[in-house]
């Protein structure tokens, strides 16, 4: 996919997000991050092609109590009008968990870069590179979970991982699009199809390439960004692929509300965690990481 046709998506969701929810100080802050919370390591990390990216390591309470051992954690992918500084992952650190967030090129504090759907599935990878390696984080026991364009950046990375046989315990897709085609069609009936996404890889594509990784799918019923359908797609894909699969729709929460604490969408991801990574407090000894 080129460049000018991911900028349009990302364009399209990020002011339909802005426009789409009425509490305005609840939308997902975009542009760089403040200055991160007492307690979060701030780490930067290479791509592939030689960009920084930068990321945020909030460890979980259990980690913090018990220094030296090696626990489950969550790589969290933004979406479009987002960053590192996300509150669509709040519920899963407010249940104590651990969590690595960070930023793909041109968003946030990273590097300045054309961008892609290749190149920011390529940061997801980094980042779930960097995290996997961390002599407190357990490589057996670690989540991908993304939002919006975030969810399609965590299937990227589970069949990824499927493919190169390194091990992922469950991956969490929420309020994703299922192409970039139709992301587009949403706003531009007709239009998408013939502005499409050239021969980029779409996140159906990946949710049937998760082969044994356990997926949940998420989604409100009354999300005016990304319409519940996409969440149908997805599904359907993995599924027909013979992927573990769940879906949770809610009835209301639009593209952001739903995710916040407390709520029926979260209270599942986390039982969804607690099944395949473990409680936050389960932890391990140190051992070396796997190559």
């Amino acid at each position: 996919m080129t460049g000018r046709v991911f900028r349009t998506i990302a364009g399209l969701l990020s002011l339909a997000t802005l426009g789409g929810c009425n509490l305005m100080s609840q939308i997902p802050r975009g542009g760089p991050p403040p200055p991160p919370p007492e307690g979060v390591q701030v780490v930067s990390f290479a791509t592939t092609d030689d960009l920084m990216l930068e990321g945020w390591f909030q460890p979980g309470r259990s980690l913090q109590q018990q220094p030296g051992t090696r626990q489950p954690a969550v790589l969290f992918c933004h979406g479009v009008q987002d960053s590192a500084d996300s509150n669509m992952a709040d519920f899963i650190k407010e249940a104590g968990y651990t969590v690595f967030s960070f930023d793909y090129r041109g968003f946030g504090n990273s590097s300045p870069a054309e961008l892609s759907a290749q190149a920011v599935s390529d940061d997801a990878w980094a980042a779930f590179q960097t995290l996997r390696h961390r002599p407190d984080v357990d490589p057996e026991r670690i989540a991908i979970y993304g939002h919006s364009l975030g969810g399609a950046m965590a299937l990227s990375v589970g069949a990824r991982a499927f493919r190169e046989n390194i091990p992922v315990a469950c991956v969490v897709s929420a309020s994703a699009f299922s192409t970039y085609r139709r992301a587009i069609n949403d706003f531009f009936p007709v239009g998408g199809f013939l502005l499409g996404g050239g021969n980029a890889p779409n996140p159906e594509d990946w949710a049937a390439e998760l082969g044994g990784i356990p997926l949940m799918i998420t989604h409100a019923k009354d999300d005016d960004v990304l319409a519940p359908y996409h969440a149908e797609r997805i599904a359907a894909a993995a599924k027909g692929a013979g992927v573990p699969t769940e879906v949770v729709f809610t009835d209301h929460g639009g593209h952001v509300v739903a995710y916040f604490s407390h709520k029926p969408i979260p209270r599942a991801i986390l039982a969804f965690l607690s099944t395949h990574i473990g409680p936050p407090g389960n932890v391990d000894k140190p051992t070396e990481p796997k190559p």
